[in-house]
C-alpha cells in the first residue's frame, strides 16, 4: 500500500528517533568498553605473572594440596556460564549459549552438572532447559566488579575443595580483538602445572620463605581468583564490544532508511508538484479556448 506523504513524514521522523537512541547506546558502550579494556590488560598481566609462579612450583615439587588434587573419577562438574543481563548485543549471548551446548553433549548427562550463572539470559535459558542453577548473578556494577570475582572464586574453591564437584569449568567470551570474540570453555580445577601455564616460559629457581607449603596456600587461592577476573573481565569486554558493534550497525541501517525515505518523499512531492502544475496549465488553456 502507497504511503501518503504525511505518513512519510511520521515514518522519517520515528527512524531518526530511533538513529539517535542507537548512536547513544553505542557512544555508551563505546565509554563502558574503554574502561573494561583498561581493567582487562592490567588482569591479564598479573595473571600472566601468577600463572608463570604457580606453575613453576608445583613443577618443582608436586604436593597434595586440595586445590591441586585430581580426582579418578568423575561424579559431578560446576559450570561457571557468563552472559549478559539484556540483549541489543547481536550475537553475544546465542554464541556463548551455543558453545555451552556443545559442552553438555560432549559431557554426557547433564544432571550431574550444577551452574553459577552470571547474567539473566544465561539463568533463564538453564531454567528453560530444567538445568540446576545454584547461583544467580547479575552484571555487576564498575565499582562492583572485584567483589562479584571475589564471590565467585569462594563459590568455586569451597565447591571444589570441600569435594562437592570434581571438576570446574568456566564458560565465557574471550577477546581476541574486538573484531574476534571467541567463546569458549576453560577448566579451573583442578590445577597442575600443565594447565595453569598456557606459555613455555623459562624455569625459574625461587628462594622460598616461608616453606613451599606455606606459600602454596597464599597463591593458590590468589591464582583462582585472578583467573576467574580474568574471564569475567574478558566477558565484560566482549558484551560491550559486541553491543558496540551491533549498535553501530542498527545506526548505519536506520541511516540508509532515511536517505530511502527521503528519496521516496521527494519523488512523491515532485510527482505532486508536477500533478498541480499540469492540471493549472491545463485549466488555463481550457479557458482560452
Amino acid at each position: 500500500m502507497a504511503l501518503s506523504l504525511r505518513q512519510l513524514r511520521r515514518r522519517i521522523r520515528s527512524v531518526e528517533g530511533t538513529k539517535k537512541m542507537t548512536h547513544a547506546m553505542e557512544m555508551v558502550a563505546a565509554t563502558k568498553l574503554r574502561r573494561f579494556q583498561s581493567a582487562l590488560v592490567q588482569s591479564d598481566r598479573y595473571i600472566h605473572d601468577v600463572t608463570r609462579i604457580l606453575s613453576t612450583l608445583v613443577r618443582e615439587k608436586p604436593l597434595a594440596h586440595p586445590l591441586l588434587e585430581k580426582r579418578p573419577e568423575i561424579h559431578s562438574s560446576l559450570v561457571f556460564l557468563m552472559t549478559s543481563d539484556t540483549g541489543l548485543c547481536g550475537s553475544y549471548n546465542i554464541n556463548v549459549l551455543d558453545t555451552l551446548d556443545q559442552f553438555l553433549e560432549e559431557s554426557g548427562d547433564p544432571k550431574t552438572i550444577s551452574f553459577v550463572a552470571l547474567g539473566r539470559s544465561g539463568a533463564g535459558f538453564l531454567r528453560r532447559k530444567g538445568l540446576g542453577v545454584t547461583h544467580e548473578m547479575t552484571i555487576p556494577r564498575p565499582q562492583d566488579i572485584d567483589h562479584t570475582i571475589k564471590e565467585m572464586a569462594q563459590i568455586a574453591v569451597r565447591h571444589f575443595a570441600e569435594r562437592e564437584v570434581d571438576q570446574v569449568f568456566l564458560v565465557y567470551t574471550r577477546v581476541v580483538s574486538l573484531a574476534s570474540l571467541k567463546p569458549r570453555v576453560e577448566k579451573l580445577f583442578p590445577i597442575s602445572g600443565e594447565h595453569a601455564l598456557e606459555e613455555k616460559t623459562s624455569t625459574v629457581d625461587y628462594l622460598l620463605e616461608p616453606t613451599l607449603d606455606q606459600v602454596l596456600e597464599v597463591i593458590l587461592p590468589e591464582y583462582v581468583e585472578a583467573k576467574t577476573g580474568q574471564c569475567v573481565r574478558h566477558a565484560l569486554v566482549a558484551e560491550q564490544a559486541s553491543r558496540m558493534m551491533a549498535m553501530r550497525q542498527a545506526t548505519d541501517n536506520a541511516k540508509e532508511m532515511i536517505d530511502s525515505l527521503t528519496l521516496l518523499r521527494n519523488k512523491m512531492r515532485q510527482a505532486s508538484i508536477t500533478k498541480e502544475l499540469i492540471e493549472v496549465v491545463s485549466g488555463s488553456a481550457a479557458q482560452k479556448r
